[in-house]
C-alpha cells in the first residue's frame, strides 16, 4: 500500500508543488489537499491519511490549532514546514509541543527551480515520518488523554535509497542534505572505508584532500555525502556489518525504581545529542533538572542556525535551569545547559581546571553542522571518563563514534528507548553498537540523572 499523504497549505502554489513531489515517487500518494488548518481536521477525519504535511500560518485556523485538533481527534504523524525566521522558529517549536513529530524549513527558490535534493529531502522525509503511527498515538495517549489502540513500534525496514537532510546546516534545510534513515546497522559498506564523522580534529586543519573542491559539481558532492553517511551509518569491521554485539542484547532499561541510588561515580560535564524529535525530548529532560543541579550540560542538537537562539530562549523559560545558546570563549558553569548553534561545530576545552567552549566554521566535508560526535570528543578529551554522555531521538548514527571513544575514556553513556523516540536511529546505532550501559524511556531521564549525579 503507498503512503497517503494530505498536503495542507493556503498557497496554492505550494500545495502543487508538493503534489508534485510526492506523486513522483511510486511509494506515496496524494490522499488530498486543504487550504486551511480547519479543512485539514476535517480531511483527516474524513480520509485518514498516513501522513500530514501542514503549513504554519494559514488563515480561519492555523497550523497550530490544526495539530492539537488533529492529534485530539484522530491522531496522526504530523511534518510541518516552517520559515527560516524567529517568528517561524517560535511557531514551529509551538506546533513539536502541540504533537507534530518534525519540521521542514521552506525554501520557495529551490521548490520552484525543482531541485532533485529538495525533492529527495521532501519524499525521504514522509516516508520516516509516515512510519511513526505508534508515536502519535504515544503523544495523543500522554498529553490529550485520548484512548487509542496500544501497539508495538514498527518493525525496523532497511535504510531507504533516497536522500534525507541534515536540519543542522547553516543553510536552509532545503540547502544542505545527506542521506539519514530511522534504521542503522542495514547499510553494506564492506566495498569502501568507513569515513569518520568528524574526520577534522578539532585543531581546525583539514587536509587539501578533505576539501570539497568549489568548483566540484553540486551531483559529485551530493553522491560524496551519500556514500560517506552509508559507511557512517553501521558499526563494521574488514568483512562488513557487525550485528548488534552481545552487550547490545543485554541491555536494560533504566528507569528511576530500578535506580535505588548513584553508582558514587564522580560527574563534571553532561553531554547530550539528538536530532529529529530532540527538541520536544530536550524540553521534557531539561525542565525536569532542578535549579542547583551541579555540572555543566552542552547539547547538540541538528537544528538550523536561526532556530537555535529562539529554542534556547524558549528552554530557559521554561526549565529551572539556565538554558543559552553557546557563545565562543563561554565559560561552562554548573546549572547551566549550552545548545550548540545552528550551522556551526561546538567544542569544549578546559583551560587549567576550567571548562570553556569554543565555537567554529563547519568544515566543508562535515555532514552534521552541529556534531554530535565532534562534540562528544571534545568533552572526552576534556573530562575523559567524569562524563554522563545521553543520546537521544534522531535519524542516522551521529553520535556514535563519539560514545565509544567516552565509553573508552570510562564515560556513562545513556541512550532513549525505542518506544519513545520519534526515530530510533542514532540511539540504535549507540545500543547496537555496545556504548550504551543502559537505555532509558524520555520522561525517566531527568530523574535518573538528578539521582546518579546529584544523588538524590
Amino acid at each position: 500500500m503507498p503512503i497517503r499523504v494530505l498536503i495542507v497549505d493556503d498557497s496554492s502554489f505550494f500545495r502543487r508543488r508538493i503534489n508534485e513531489i510526492v506523486t513522483r515517487d511510486p511509494a506515496m500518494e496524494v490522499a488530498g489537499t486543504a487550504a486551511n488548518g480547519r479543512e485539514a481536521v476535517e480531511k483527516v477525519l474524513e480520509l485518514k491519511p498516513d501522513v500530514v504535511t501542514m503549513d504554519v500560518e494559514m488563515p480561519i485556523m492555523n497550523g497550530i490549532e490544526a495539530v492539537r485538533e488533529i492529534m485530539s481527534k484522530c491522531p496522526t504523524p504530523i511534518i510541518m514546514f516552517s520559515s527560516l525566521t524567529e517568528e517561524g522558529a517560535t511557531a514551529t517549536f509551538n506546533a513539536l509541543d502541540a504533537g507534530a513529530l518534525d519540521f521542514i524549513t521552506k525554501n520557495f527558490d529551490d521548490i520552484a527551480r525543482n531541485r532533485d535534493e529538495a525533492m529527495d529531502m521532501i519524499r525521504s522525509k514522509i516516508r520516516s515520518i509516515a512510519r511513526q503511527k505508534f508515536q502519535a498515538n504515544r503523544i495523543a495517549r500522554t498529553r490529550y488523554g485520548v484512548t487509542v489502540p496500544t501497539a508495538p513500534p514498527p518493525p525496523p525496514r532497511p535504510a531507504s535509497t533516497a536522500p534525507s537532510w541534515d536540519t543542522g546546516s547553516s543553510r536552509s534545510v532545503l540547502g544542505s542534505f545527506r542521506r539519514t534513515s530511522d534504521t542503522v546497522a542495514r547499510v553494506s559498506t564492506a566495498s569502501s572505508p568507513r569515513p569518520s564523522a568528524f574526520s577534522a580534529r578539532s585543531s581546525g586543519q583539514t587536509s587539501q584532500a578533505s576539501v570539497l573542491p568549489e568548483r566540484q559539481s553540486a551531483l559529485s558532492r551530493m553522491r560524496q555525502q551519500l556514500q560517506a553517511d552509508a559507511a557512517a551509518s553501521a558499526p563494521q569491521t574488514r568483512g562488513g556489518l557487525v550485528p548488534p554485539s552481545k552487550s547490545a542484547r543485554e541491555i536494560r532499561e533504566l528507569t528511576i525504581a530500578s535506580l535505588p541510588k548513584s553508582s558514587g561515580k564522580k560527574y563534571r560535564i553532561v553531554a547530550i545529542g539528538s536530532s529529529t524529535g530532540g527538541p520536544v525530548a530536550l524540553q521534557e529532560l531539561l525542565t525536569h533538572l532542578p535549579g542547583d543541579f551541579p555540572v555543566p550540560l552542552v547539547i547538540a542538537q541538528h537544528m538550523p542556525g536561526t532556530f537555535t537562539a529562539s529554542f534556547a530562549a524558549r528552554l530557559d523559560k521554561l526549565c529551572q535551569i539556565s538554558v543559552c545558546e553557546a557563545k565562543n570563549g563561554e565559560v561552562l558553569k554548573p546549572g547551566c545547559a549550552y545548545l550548540a548553534p545552528g550551522g556551526q561545530q561546538m567544542y569544549v576545552e578546559v583551560r587549567g581546571v576550567q571548562g570553556m567552549i569554543r565555537i567554529r566554521e563547519s568544515e566543508p566535508q562535515m555532514c552534521y553542522r552541529p556534531c554530535v560526535d565532534v562534540t562528544f570528543e571534545s568533552v572526552n578529551k576534556s573530562y575523559g571518563g567524569a562524563v554522563l554522555a545521553v543520546i537521544l531521538t534522531g535519524m542516522g548514527a551521529d553520535g556514535m563514534e563519539g560514545c565509544g571513544i567516552l565509553k573508552r575514556s570510562g564515560a556513562t553513556v545513556w541512550a532513549q528507548n525505542e518506544e519513545t523516540s520519534v526515530i530510533y536511529g542514532m540511539p540504535q546505532a549507540v545500543v547496537n553498537a555496545g556504548h550504551a550501559d543502559f537505555v532509558l524511556p524520555i520522561s525517566e531521564f531527568a530523574p535518573c540523572i538528578v539521582r546518579e549525579v546529584m544523588g538524590r
